[in-house]
């Protein structure tokens, strides 16, 4: 089967390679739709020592499983579901967790292994909608830990409006906060989030926010965080840029600001996702054949595209 695989620091190739092997409680998935995520672009161009070639990326993605033909989702996140923070709902947290398309062969290939219990069936819903529900994942989890806090954010304030952000701005409007700014350097980007009914700014927030999502990660956005809430305000560090917090920690105390870290979701924050799917106006995705992911991935790599979202189909 064809798949693309990252060879070597900053290398992709395009390659024949061996069939799927399952192991106990796995199948086989044809993939249909697979999402170029935000972290594979970043974890790609720094060459970070978490993807660690030979590796067939993709962690966002839907198929058809080849054992019964039914149309699915996979939750990529693989956990024990044994130890104590698995048995307290925090799967995403597992010391021994594992990524589909991270730590294993993942979705840009034809087909993919993967374990049955990670299968979402999806019915009828279109491939490219459902291989969203991943990013949809992320910012269903981390609005809901920021609501552990705040139950009832009035004013919500998203930096990056990439997919991850985007998504953030789309759950923060569902949970019935009157107001959601996301800024952006792209104007693309923030056409996309201006269609989809959000406030947007090419020039940082401004005012005060009760909530504010950092969907990039680097110190000077997470300063911004930090300095555009309330008091008593919650920051949720989504992004991963860089390792760098930026933040003035007397201003942290003083002001009694709440910065959470978020990684990826809990299976329910999935299932969530996908209910949550079919009522969103999706129109800031792209498609392209997988043949030519190496292109997109590159094109990518030098700047945002033109479409918040591109998939890889097959």
């Amino acid at each position: 089967m064809q798949a693309i695989v990252y060879t070597a620091p900053l290398t992709l190739e395009l390659q024949d390679v061996p069939e799927p092997i399952t192991a106990a409680g796995e199948v086989i998935v044809e993939v249909r739709a697979a999402g170029i995520c935000g972290s594979e672009l970043e974890g790609f161009k720094s060459q970070s020592p978490f993807r660690v070639p030979p590796l067939i990326m993709g962690h966002e993605l839907a198929g058809i499983r080849l054992d019964t033909g039914a149309a699915v989702a996979i939750n990529p996140l693989i956990s024990c579901r044994v130890c104590d923070l698995c048995l307290r709902g925090q799967e995403n947290l597992c010391r021994t967790r594992a990524l589909v398309g991270i730590h294993r062969a993942g979705g840009f290939a034809e087909r993919v292994a993967v374990p049955e219990r990670c299968l979402h069936e999806i019915g009828a819903m279109p491939f490219e909608l459902a291989a969203l529900a991943e990013p949809l994942a992320n910012a269903v989890h981390a609005l809901r830990l920021a609501q552990e806090h705040d139950p009832q954010p009035a004013r919500v304030g998203v930096i990056g409006a990439g997919a991850l952000g985007l998504a953030c701005a789309l759950v923060a409007k569902r949970i019935g906060a009157a107001e959601v700014v996301i800024c952006d350097l792209s104007e693309e980007r923030l056409e996309a989030a201006a269609r989809a009914g959000i406030t947007t700014s090419q020039d940082g927030l401004h005012g005060e926010f009760d909530v504010i999502v950092d969907a990039v990660g680097s110190a000077a956005t997470r300063r911004m965080a930090a300095e555009r809430l309330r008091p008593g305000g919650t920051a949720v560090w989504l992004g991963l840029h860089a390792a760098e917090a930026g933040v003035d920690g007397l201003d942290l105390t003083r002001r009694e600001l709440r910065v959470l870290g978020t990684f990826a979701y809990a299976d329910r924050d999935f299932r969530a996702a996908l209910e949550l799917l079919p009522a969103l106006e999706v129109d800031w995705t792209t498609t392209a054949p997988l043949r030519d992911g190496i292109d997109v991935f590159m094109e990518l790599i030098a700047g945002p595209g033109a479409a918040t979202k591109t998939l890889l189909v097959g």
